[in-house]
Parts: structure tokens; sequence; C-alpha cells
């Protein structure tokens, strides 16, 4: 029962629009259809940008998404950079091996765009470094990286993490 007064309301909608079309002038008729041209080119153009904007954003979670991984896997690198500075010279195969996993492990983090950020003797950036402290050495230029103190990490050139850094500042 209410299929059929369903069906007949639209008949009835459909009905009034083709009166109605009827009764519009030739140049409302025109301007009707430049203004269906429009919104087709403005919808046409939404999807466009749509498209490029989500290519952007899978492309971009694509490209950042082992950052996870390694804000996990850098404090396992810092400790094994901190046991080869510990280790006496009485350990020195001790030494050797754990530089050797080092090395080979920065070399796979290599192979995925994941380089480390050693700032010594370069201009303090904020954006990739962080001063933990300051020293006022004559010798040394100001505003300039004194000490690392632990390396940062740089993934597809987006700092994942800051080098943690001694800064010279001359008063």
């Amino acid at each position: 029962m209410t299929k059929d007064k369903e069906s007949l309301e639209e008949e009835k909608n459909q009905n009034s629009e083709k009166s109605e079309l009827n009764t519009l002038s030739y140049e409302e008729v025109l301007s009707q259809l430049e203004a269906a041209k429009e919104d087709s080119l403005r919808a046409r153009a939404e999807l466009e940008n749509f498209k490029k904007r989500t290519s952007s954003e899978l492309s971009n979670a694509l490209k950042f998404a082992n950052s996870e991984l390694l804000s996990s896997l850098i404090p396992v690198l810092t400790s094994l950079e901190k046991a080869t500075e510990n280790l006496d010279d009485e350990k020195q195969t001790d030494k050797e091996g754990i530089l050797l996993i080092l090395n080979s492990f920065e070399k796979t983090l290599e192979n995925f765009n994941i380089v480390p950020i050693n700032p010594n003797g370069e201009e303090f950036d904020p954006e990739m470094h962080e001063a933990v402290s300051t020293v006022n050495e004559s010798g040394e230029k100001d505003n300039f990286v004194i000490k690392t103190l632990e390396r940062g990490w740089k993934l597809n050139e987006r700092v994942v993490k800051p080098a943690l850094v001694v800064v010279n500042k001359i008063n």
C-alpha cells in the first residue's frame, strides 16, 4: 500500500518537473544547463583533488611506515654505542664484535632510507638537533655543535629522533 503511494508521489513530482520545464523560457533552460555544467565541472575537479590528496597521503603512509619501528630500535642502537664506549682495552675482541653488529645494523637501516644524524662541527639546527647544554669556548664558532651526546635519526629526510648535542654559545 505504501509503495503505491510513493510511486504515485514520484510520478506527480516527475510530471510537475516536466510541466515546469515546459513553462520555462529558452534562456531559463540555457541558464539551468550552464549551471548543471558548472556543477559537473566542479564535481569533477573535486574528484581529481580527492584522488591527488589520497594518493599523496598513501605515498606518505608508505614512505614513513617504518618510523614507529625505528623509534623502537633507536634505544637498542644507543645501547650498543654506549657499550662500545664503556668497554676497556682488555675486552678489545668484545668491542670489535659489538662494532661489527652495530655497523651491520646501520647498513641494514640505510637500505630502508634510515640514516644517522651526527652533527659534530655543524651549525646548530633546532629541527635536527636538541641542545642538552651549552658551553662557552672562545676557540669555537658561536652556535655550532661542540659534542654529540646521542646521534639522531632521519627516515626519508624526516627527523624521527633529533641528535642530543652540546652547543657553543659565546656571550
